[in-house]
């Protein structure tokens, strides 16, 4: 694995073309799931993207915009403008050593600015890809969760995922509510106004064995999804059509 356990050497040896860049964050997740939530996960599926695409993984950056959460106790969070500045030097001090493609693999649903910010830099910097994807598995893998449709924190999907990555972070003791308002309220008052006990889902409903199985398929799917977009540009850069690649 070509991580920061590795010596500078090992890495210039090994020359890789591609590195993978997880943001996550340390926000509340209700009384039974760690402030680190969103940071297990993301860096747990950006191993694995790493590993298949044969990638520099890079530490997860444990903040972001997690003002949503604010006023409760240990959530930290970045600015807009901080994360979309944290953003372009991790990219331009790849970019100085050969590195010309990056995954930045999004572990926070409020991180609206990582969308602008890929756009800058794929057009400031021609020779570079820049690819963003984000890990829903309330999307990708929604079958495999019964409270999935009504679930936007804490609850059935994010409980099953920790289960299966970091089960002794996981409290037995589980409140269940499931909010009036959707995902976009974040965007108006802080979360614990409108839901007291941090949870918009049904984390009882949760289990390990959900949770191993959207991390398997959702890596897989994330690793194809960037390997498309990859050719995708590629094919663009040369002028060369989809119909002319297949030969």
């Amino acid at each position: 694995m070509l991580d920061a356990s590795c010596t500078s050497a090992e890495i210039k040896t090994a020359n890789p073309s591609v590195a993978v860049f997880g943001i996550g964050a340390i926000a509340q997740h209700s009384g039974h799931l760690p402030l680190g939530t969103d940071r297990y996960q993301v860096a747990e599926v950006s191993r694995r993207v790493a590993e298949d695409l044969r990638a520099f993984l890079l530490p997860t950056l444990p903040f972001s915009m997690s003002e949503c959460h604010t006023g409760t106790a240990g959530t930290v969070w970045l600015r807009a403008e901080t994360l979309a500045s944290i953003v372009r030097d991790v990219v331009h001090s790849l970019r100085s050593q050969g590195i010309h493609r990056v995954v930045l693999i999004n572990g926070h649903g409020a991180n609206f600015v990582l969308g602008p910010v890929t756009r800058e830099l794929n057009r400031v910097h021609r020779d570079m890809m820049i690819i963003l994807v984000q890990y829903e598995p309330w999307s990708k893998e929604a079958y495999l969760f019964r409270y999935g449709s009504v679930d936007s924190h804490a609850g059935e999907i994010e409980t099953s995922l920790m289960l299966a990555i970091r089960p002794e972070l996981v409290k037995k003791e589980r409140v269940d509510g499931v909010c009036a308002m959707g995902r976009e309220f974040y965007d108006y008052a802080p979360m614990h106004r409108w839901a007291p006990d941090g949870v918009d889902g049904i984390p009882n409903a949760a289990s390990a064995e959900k949770g191993l199985v959207a991390l398997d398929a959702g890596a897989r799917t994330l690793a194809k999804e960037v390997r498309l977009a990859f050719e995708a540009l590629s094919r663009e850069d040369t002028g060369e059509s989809p119909a002319e690649s297949r030969g």
